[in-house]
């Protein structure tokens, strides 16, 4: 799989997670959800803990995998620059 692929697929799971945010709070709030094939696969509060999860259970399709944090607080982000 191309590298714009795999880009692809991480950008539809991840508007696949805006998209259903409304149910991903009720049952998973303040956790770190992961999402692969618009399904989520795994969850945890712990972001670490998820990804080395994810990496042994998915090996190479863990790249496609989107991992967002979600919770009924508003976040705050700050850009950098």
């Amino acid at each position: 799989m191309s590298v714009v692929q795999l880009i692809s697929r991480a950008a539809e799971n991840r508007s696949w997670v805006s998209a259903n945010c409304g149910n991903l709070t009720e049952n998973c709030h303040d956790r770190w959800v992961a999402v692969l094939d618009k399904t989520v696969v795994d969850n945890d509060k712990d972001l670490q803990k998820l990804a080395k999860r994810l990496r042994k259970k998915l090996d190479k399709r863990y790249a496609e995998v989107a991992m967002e944090y979600v919770t009924q607080k508003p976040l705050v982000m700050v850009l950098v620059i």
